[in-house]
């Protein structure tokens, strides 16, 4: 495996920010830590965890939340859009895993720079309080799109700053970030976040506690074996 990491940096304009932002990305997506496939599946584990690039974000109410404003909780950055089936079908994972860890300190935040910020906040006020849904702030657009040779290759997520925090290739998207503000994984494509090694590695995370048994509502825990079996999910590009 290899380190990932994302060096933040202030571009004169578009066309030399871009080309400088594929090359930093290249370079830090070259080297991440050995095993953590083996344990997690798809997931990319940080072994030199970084600092989370702060975002500003629109609420369903019409208020504005800084990723920043989570500090102290594990945060779970989860990137999609509206005409992507595996981010619906992924929010229903993730609710049912915060459901049985049964923690307050575990913030699951599904931004949706893409589509109409309208569009965004009408669908966040009916996907639950479980799932902080945010959306681009109306006043500036932090997607920069990553094009080669005219090809779309993916996005940058951009700060007010304008520099390139996060890299979306394909959605869903996810980056997992620390209680002390620090990104620590990712993962490309639908997670199975209900799994046995993720929902334990998360708990480790955390710390504290261990986690609230499963609410009948919700069936009981089952093998990690079967849950595999009875929920094959194709990664999303």
């Amino acid at each position: 495996m290899r380190t990932v990491e994302r060096p933040q940096r202030t571009f004169p304009n578009k066309l030399l920010r871009l080309s400088m932002i594929g090359l930093f990305v290249f370079i830090a997506i070259s080297d991440r830590p050995a095993g953590a496939n083996e344990v997690l599946g798809d997931f990319q584990l940080y072994s030199k965890p970084v600092p989370a690039g702060d975002l500003r974000m629109a609420t369903p109410e019409g208020g504005l939340i800084r990723l920043s404003d989570l500090r102290g909780s594990v945060v779970i950055l989860n990137f999609w859009r509206k005409d992507c089936p595996y981010c619906v079908t992924e929010k229903g994972s993730l609710r049912t895993m915060l459901q049985s860890l049964g923690r307050s300190d575990l913030k699951i935040v599904c931004a949706d720079f893409w589509d109409n910020p309208t569009w965004v906040k009408s669908f966040g006020k009916t996907a639950g309080k479980e799932l902080v849904v945010t959306a681009r702030p109306i006043d500036f657009n932090p997607v920069l799109e990553n094009k080669v040779k005219g090809r779309l290759m993916g996005y940058f997520v951009l700060n007010d700053a304008q520099e390139a925090v996060y890299e979306v290739k394909g959605f869903p998207s996810s980056y997992v970030i620390d209680k002390k503000g620090n990104v620590i994984a990712f993962h490309h494509g639908m997670a199975v976040w209900t799994s046995t090694p993720v929902r334990n590695w998360l708990k480790k995370v955390l710390g504290g506690p261990k986690d609230t048994p499963v609410s009948s509502e919700n069936g009981p825990d089952i093998p990690d074996w079967l849950d595999r079996l009875l929920v094959k999910i194709p990664t999303a590009s």
